[in-house]
């Protein structure tokens, strides 16, 4: 059964660059009831779904690297290649990572359908744990659409009632299926229904005991930040308070900072993506594109460098490379600080949860004392010395924000920000050809890949590409 498996994904994947997921062909998708007999073959399913999660195509490397290559916390260095047609603005239909994280996250999904419509029947005493794998397939899928709609398509309120263009939903193999691109808001819908349906399926704890599989509380914190971006700050705040009351997790301390970047499944972490020596990116690493021993295209701009405090723990992330000079020097980026890889990548972690918390509660009005808590928290394990906060109002609400910057930095989060924010790209330190990017620009978002468009003729492409 497992050489079926193996023998049927490896076909798939020399035949997706002309084919794309969507238009898959009958003998490249196993059949639900063959490919999935028991319990084994679930966990052996959804370990290949994660191993998809490492591959420099997704978490592993682009989709950390190049929403923050197209913002302005991130300057490029003189001899950067790649990615560098993201960073320009410069890309076309034809882009290869645009194509690539497109096909790898539909054959994810593809993977995560198998298990959610397996229909097999276990012994009543391993129940529970198909269950559980079952919720976190469901949260995958769920956050796989979550990326791909911020990706390929503007923000939720982009307009009011979010019904422009989205990505397609499939939620089971179909060989025939040629399906357009959902809304938004149905995209948004779908992600929220798979997450919240995983929730009640799963186990508190994951399955492998760290925090490298999903939780259920690590999908809640994920929740918490899918209502952040559609601006529902009732139930963003709710679902915060769920993962902070939880008190599993705790952040690391002001003196113990570094640890969450040169030490893998801390106390703060909800999710991370594993690295190892057997996942071996090496130079298709994250790290490889910010350290100088390897390729080192990008550099941290003074645009967020200088917004920090000078006792700021969190300046501890730079580093000073005296080979840089003039508008490329002074600082090099620490956050992934080994050369061969070898650092987990923070999907989500517990300071974010307590700055969706913070945003939601200010921009709601109704709990300003529990914002101004929040924010606290989160400013003061930086600067330990922080007077609490008076700020009220939209005072408030601009330092949470600006929180956000110095904290979230170069963690692939910065452009959802300024767009769902709605506000200009600005690069003040500007190493590239393009230092302005007004709000709602066709290039903030990526281009449906031309294999897609010629696979299918119901899909429409995003305006402004060529």
């Amino acid at each position: 059964m497992k050489k079926l498996i193996i023998l049927t994904i490896s076909f798939w994947v020399l035949t997706s660059c002309s084919d794309e997921f969507l238009n898959l062909k009958p003998e490249q998708s196993v059949a639900n009831e063959e490919a999935l007999t028991n319990l084994e073959d679930y966990n052996s399913s959804i370990t290949g779904v994660y191993n998809d999660l490492q591959s420099p195509d997704y978490y592993g490397r682009y989709f950390m690297l190049i929403p923050d290559v197209m913002a302005d916390d991130v300057k490029q260095n003189s001899q950067a290649n790649r990615a560098i047609d993201f960073a320009q603005y410069l890309v076309t239909i034809q882009n290869a990572d645009a194509r690539n994280m497109w096909t790898l996250m539909y054959r994810a999904i593809n993977s995560l359908n198998e298990i959610i419509n397996a229909d097999i029947t276990v012994d009543n005493s391993v129940q529970a744990d198909k269950d559980h794998i079952v919720g976190e397939a469901l949260a995958l899928r769920g956050l796989i659409y979550f990326d791909l709609v911020r990706i390929y398509a503007q923000h939720y309120t982009f307009t009011a009632d979010a019904s422009h263009l989205g990505v397609p939903i499939s939620l089971s193999f179909n060989p025939t299926n040629r399906p357009g691109r959902n809304s938004v808001k149905e995209v948004y819908d779908q992600v929220i229904d798979d997450m919240t349906t995983g929730i009640s399926l799963m186990k508190n704890q994951s399955r492998s005991g760290t925090n490298t599989t999903l939780s259920k509380t690590a999908v809640k914190a994920l929740l918490s930040r899918v209502y952040l971006y559609k601006e529902d700050w009732a139930n963003a705040e709710a679902t915060a308070s769920e993962v902070i009351q939880d008190n599993t997790y705790a952040l690391v301390s002001n003196a113990n900072y570094m640890n969450l970047w040169n030490t893998n499944n801390t106390s703060e972490s909800l999710f991370e993506i594993a690295m190892s020596a057997a996942d071996n990116l090496g130079n298709n690493s994250l790290a490889a594109l910010y350290l100088p021993q390897i390729f080192g295209d990008y550099l941290p701009s003074s645009d967020v460098t200088s917004l920090f405090e000078p006792n700021d723990v969190r300046l501890q992330t730079f580093f000073v490379d005296p080979l840089l000079s003039g508008n490329y020097a002074p600082y090099r980026l620490g956050k992934y600080p080994d050369v061969l890889g070898l650092n987990n990548v923070k999907v989500m972690r517990l300071a974010e949860v307590y700055l969706i918390r913070a945003e939601a509660s200010a921009r709601s009005g109704a709990n300003t004392a529990g914002a101004q808590a929040d924010y606290n928290t989160v400013q003061q394990r930086g600067v330990s010395d922080a007077p609490n906060t008076t700020l009220t109002g939209t005072d408030l609400l601009d330092a949470i924000l600006l929180e956000r910057r110095l904290e979230l930095c170069f963690e692939g989060q910065r452009p959802w920000d300024l767009k769902r924010n709605k506000q200009a790209i600005v690069r003040t330190q500007c190493t590239s050809i393009i230092c302005f990017i007004e709000y709602g620009n066709h290039a903030v978002i990526f281009p449906i890949p031309q294999a897609e468009l010629d696979a299918n003729p119901n899909i429409e492409p995003n305006p402004g590409f060529n």
